[in-house]
């Protein structure tokens, strides 16, 4: 009978295992090593485009910081020219008010009826006159409520009266018109820093 050493063989064979799981676990360290380097620079990649987004979202923040300085720097100048011309036009309505109040005085004034006092202050007129009868009076009274520029129109008094042989009505009548004052005209004064404050 012939006797065949097999232990040569199975050493042979666990050594060839052994190998072969060595190149396995040599496979799979580096294919571990591979993801982990890849997964490595794709995270710092992705970090550094995240930062160069951040650094790019700063200069437009930058601008848009100047930009907004400018624009509050427009608003405020702004605010200063319309708050001038407001003053323009308020000093021009005192300037051409008396010149207007008296157009208006002139055009509403019928035939045969003179004045002999006109006291326009603080927006109350006082009108003293005389006519030639009571009805002109009550025509005058009538187109100077339709004016536009005077209300409140009140007749004061009436009466008859000798004027130089003359028969005629003496009058007062009083009313009110727009009136701006010079103190309206001042600008508002600024208001004073809270201490402390930049």
């Amino acid at each position: 009978m012939i006797r065949i050493n097999l232990l040569p063989v199975r050493e042979a064979r666990r050594q060839a295992n052994a190998r072969q799981q060595g190149v396995f676990i040599g496979i799979a360290a580096t294919a571990a090593l591979i993801v982990c380097v890849g997964a490595y620079f794709w995270m710092a990649a992705k970090i550094s485009s995240e930062q160069h987004q951040i650094q790019l979202a700063k200069a437009e923040l930058r601008e848009l910081e100047a930009v907004q300085k400018k624009v509050d720097e427009f608003t405020r100048e702004r605010e200063e020219i319309e708050n001038k011309l407001q003053v323009i036009a308020k000093l021009e309505s005192v300037r051409s008010g008396p010149v207007r109040l008296m157009n208006e005085l002139a055009d509403r004034i019928p035939q045969r009826v003179w004045l002999t006092k006109a006291v326009a202050k603080g927006g109350a007129l006082e009108l003293e006159g005389y006519s030639m009868d009571a009805e002109i009076v009550a025509t005058f009274l009538t187109g100077l409520e339709e004016s536009p520029v005077f209300s409140k129109v009140e007749l004061q008094e009436t009466n008859l009266n000798d004027l130089e042989g003359l028969k005629v009505n003496k009058f007062k009548v009083s009313s009110t018109y727009p009136y701006v004052s010079p103190e309206s005209l001042m600008p508002a004064p600024a208001a004073n820093p809270t201490p402390g404050a930049r």
